[in-house]
């Protein structure tokens, strides 16, 4: 087998569980996939819901990590949609909404529940733990 191809089958079988992270902050959204990766996730990132929508329904994946305030299709639109379409799909929510906007939101979502949800900003080792209790199958 050529070696380029030797790693790139290596690669594959190395890679630990792929997540998508949806937030319209470049920073925010960049910053968090390179530390995602630091510790072994694959990531692919979408800026807005709509590409969030796309990316969903192309692959899949072992969790969503999603802004729920965003301009146009919000995390709430992607939220609902991950519920009715995906109802296995792992979700964590990031959010600098306030409260009530969040509870406005929630009216939305066709199971009316919330999956863990941190404020930003984010506290990188606490979302690890939760990505990693929650592929366990030790969080809901």
């Amino acid at each position: 087998m050529h070696p380029r191809i030797a790693e790139q089958n290596d690669a594959q079988v190395n890679a630990g569980p792929r997540l998508l992270v949806c937030d319209d902050s470049d920073e925010q959204r960049n910053a968090l996939s390179v530390l995602l990766q630091a510790h072994g996730y694959e990531v692919d990132e979408a800026a807005d819901g709509q590409s969030a929508l796309q990316l969903l329904k192309a692959r899949p994946y072992a969790m969503l990590l999603l802004d729920l305030q965003m301009p146009q299709t919000d995390g709430f639109d992607v939220l609902a949609y991950a519920q009715k379409h995906m109802p296995k799909l792992s979700v964590v929510l990031l959010s600098g909404l306030a409260a009530e906007e969040i509870g406005d939101g929630l009216n939305r979502l066709p199971r009316h529940e919330l999956p863990p949800l941190l404020l930003k900003p984010i506290n990188i080792n606490q979302l690890v733990q939760i990505i990693e209790l929650t592929l366990a199958g030790e969080l809901p």
